[in-house]
């Protein structure tokens, strides 16, 4: 069995523990279709910091 580590922490993730994982596909014509990227993370912290774009910067609002 292959080592798997949290994407964020890196903290291996060992047998019978808690985890997420998320799957990266597409949707077929009947199912979602996994590609071959799985990423794992410890817990929902780790996932959400994962994917957290912090603050995104903003343009000036336009007045017409």
């Amino acid at each position: 069995m292959e080592d798997k580590k949290c994407a964020n922490c890196v903290r291996e993730l060992d047998v019978g523990v808690d985890a997420f994982r998320v799957d990266e596909g597409v949707i077929g014509t009947k199912d979602f279709v996994p590609l071959d990227s799985t990423t794992f993370f410890c817990r929902e912290k780790c996932l959400r910091d994962y994917f957290d774009m912090g603050d995104l910067p903003s343009v000036p609002r336009r007045i017409p």
